[in-house]
């Protein structure tokens, strides 16, 4: 897509440190060519001053390295811009591109149909995790439903989550929850019991967009900004492969 495409920015930037360093070496060229200009035209028999010149020879120095740390300045900058350009490419999509396809948003909601179909929940994990578990909870704030993200060995016994990508399948009529919203809640805890951070996604189908004010995308009655959108996919896909 035409706004995934960050090459313009990328190129502007690399053609700007490529510049800067052009115009870098030139001034440290013209320092160096003025200083042997300079001793090269001195009075023979009124020579430079050795301690002044040991002060240019100083100040010589001091240029090389201003100039070497603004190029690892120059560098830092340049990362964090290109990382930038890497977090907003979703906010420079047209969000009428993506009605039909199927996508993953950070949220913490998921909807339940009226076929009350089961609903994948997946999830990223920061750290480890020993104990992990669901909530999920209706408009009014009631606990509806709670069990355990924890995967199983081969002997079916739970096991420690890693770091990473998860998800779940609800089904929300064995739990005979109606049609409706509800909100999901994680929550985990390490080796030393320290909470683990849970990141909530959920993913559907773009059903429309939302062009004015702060744009996004709808997912049955739900509106998601763009920026919280972290993949693309056509419905057919299995693989989930980034479009």
């Amino acid at each position: 897509m035409d706004g995934l495409d960050g090459i313009g920015i990328e190129s502007a930037l690399a053609a700007g440190a490529e510049r800067q360093a052009e115009e870098d070496k030139v001034g440290q060229a013209d320092f160096l060519k003025l200083l042997v200009a300079q001793l090269e035209n001195q009075d023979p028999l009124n020579p430079q001053d050795s301690a002044a010149f040991a002060t240019q020879l100083a100040q010589f120095s001091s240029v090389e390295q201003l100039v070497a740390m603004r190029a690892g300045i120059d560098a830092l900058v340049a990362k964090a811009s290109e990382d930038g350009v890497q977090g907003s490419r979703t906010t420079g999509l047209d969000p009428t591109q993506l009605i039909g396809r199927e996508v993953v948003v950070f949220g913490s909601q998921i909807e339940v149909d009226d076929a009350r179909t089961p609903i994948r929940l997946p999830f990223r994990t920061i750290d480890d995790a020993v104990t992990a578990s669901v909530r999920i909870y209706d408009d009014e704030g009631n606990l509806r439903h709670e069990q355990s993200i924890l995967p199983s060995d081969a002997a079916g016994r739970p096991v420690a989550l890693r770091p990473g990508d998860h998800e779940f399948v609800f089904d929300p009529a064995a739990q005979n929850l109606p049609p409706g919203v509800y909100a999901i809640e994680f929550s985990a805890t390490g080796a030393a019991d320290q909470e683990v951070t849970i990141l909530p996604m959920v993913e559907g189908l773009v059903s429309g967009a939302v062009l004015t004010g702060e744009r996004g995308v709808r997912i049955g009655s739900r509106i998601f900004p763009l920026q919280d959108i972290l993949e693309v996919r056509l419905p057919s896909d299995p693989a989930g492969t980034t479009s």
